[in-house]
């Protein structure tokens, strides 16, 4: 039963137990053990782990070891009482080295179908993240909720909309993180939304549900914004947060800029980037979500509608302005165009042509700048200030699209652009 060390007279407890019987390899293990001070020393010293307290008064230790973290908790009075105050049947087991496993009966029947069953919904309703940790649960574990457990979260979601009884962002942010690194995370917040859980903790997402955009788009803002997550996860697997967190968020602006133009027949939504990018900072800035994340995912939003010249000057132009968004901002817009029903025909013709303005980023390096600062203001006659670093900036894009190539190009160039040679260059 037990691929890790067991602690003497210690039980598996939780989520690790699920996780065991489901055929999965947790990384995370809780145990509870007469003495766990002592339990994690023993394992940290075995291990070469590192070993610290998580709460010295109530007595729980942490230890970190190469792909898993054991925590040790005390060993509850009532091992079996305690286990009827968790929050799902299938996280209230616990196995010792043994092979015995104690829980609640029926948590085997739930076991062979697959179901998330919330223990009663007063557990449910204790802590206010297990509605959204139930969510985030069957996604991950491939779990089904079992009717009655389904109801009671989709009152809890009424509930906490009501009262604003909201548990810490931290624990929300980092739940919904789990569901949106998930490879269905389109299918993990189409739960949130019909749970109710989505209006709870993101309001701006759900305003989306039933806005139509016509023209192109088969599907209203809410579910466009669904099916370019999907895409995105099946172009690059391998996406990061803040890449996933983008193709979520990139027209979260677009029910507040929706307006009908007679001209052009349809609804547009002129500066929903730049609107959805200040949006996307206040959602993640919520959430408390990293701060490289929360810079990456609004330059790609703020950015989604700048598409990339078919080549030429003007394609050097925009990967010199637009690298530090390279290659996401490219395969954001392919998620974006992909799930527009008007493109799909031309999915792989969108991918090829994408992927190489990819490789034309990635074999095109920045230029180095054949003057510095000093022979700028000498060259100009300036005093050191924005200017210096305008002049500079504008012949480090002269030289990424290859109109400047030597020192002197360089020289005659800022001459043109920012006025006469009132200095002298050595």
């Amino acid at each position: 039963m037990s691929p890790f060390p067991f602690p003497a007279q210690g039980y598996l407890v939780g989520g690790a137990v699920r996780d065991l019987m489901l055929g999965k390899r947790p990384k995370d293990l809780d145990f509870v053990v007469p003495n766990p001070e002592e339990a994690a020393r023993d394992l940290a010293h075995r291990l070469g782990g590192s070993i610290f307290p998580l709460d010295e008064k109530r007595r729980f230790w942490r230890v970190v070891a190469p792909g898993t973290t054991y925590d040790y908790a005390p060993m509850p009075q009532g091992l079996e009482v305690d286990l009827l105050r968790r929050d799902f049947t299938l996280n209230a087991l616990a196995v010792n080295e043994q092979g015995l496993v104690l829980g609640l009966p029926i948590a085997r029947y739930d076991l062979e179908h697959r179901l998330l069953r919330a223990i009663r919904k007063a557990n449910l309703w204790e802590d206010p993240l297990r509605s959204l940790r139930a969510v985030r649960i069957t996604l991950t574990a491939g779990l089904r909720l079992e009717p009655h457990t389904e109801g009671w979260i989709y009152e809890h979601a009424q509930y906490l909309r009501e009262s604003g009884a909201l548990p810490a962002w931290e624990r929300v942010g980092e739940e919904l993180s789990q569901i949106l690194r998930h490879p269905a995370a389109a299918v993990g917040f189409l739960r949130l939304e019909r749970a109710g859980l989505l209006e709870v903790y993101l309001p701006e997402l759900a305003a989306g549900i039933g806005v139509e955009q016509h023209g192109a788009h088969h599907l209203d803002v809410w579910r466009h914004s669904l099916e370019v997550l999907a895409q995105l996860t099946l172009l690059r697997p391998d996406a990061h947060l803040a890449l996933r967190w983008a193709a979520l968020l990139h027209d979260v602006a677009k029910p507040q800029t929706r307006q009908w133009s007679p001209e052009k027949g349809r609804y547009t939504f002129y500066g929903h980037d730049a609107l959805g990018a200040e949006q996307a900072r206040q959602i993640l800035n919520r959430l408390r979500q990293p701060s490289e994340v929360v810079a990456e995912a609004v330059r790609l939003v703020r950015l989604h509608m700048q598409h990339p010249p078919q080549g030429g000057r003007e394609l050097r132009r925009f990967l010199h302005r637009r690298r530090e968004a390279l290659p996401e901002l490219i395969w954001l817009q392919l998620a974006d165009m992909t799930g527009i029903l008007g493109y799909r025909e031309r999915v792989e013709e969108l991918r090829e042509q994408l992927q190489a303005i990819e490789s034309l980023a990635e074999g095109t390096p920045s230029p180095k700048p054949l003057l510095d600062g000093r022979e700028v203001m000498r060259l100009l006659g300036l005093e050191p200030g924005p200017k210096v670093g305008e002049a500079l900036a504008a012949l480090l894009e002269a030289q990424a699209i290859g109109e400047v190539q030597s020192r002197t190009e360089a020289a005659s160039f800022l001459r043109d652009a920012f006025g006469e040679d009132k200095g002298r260059m050595s």
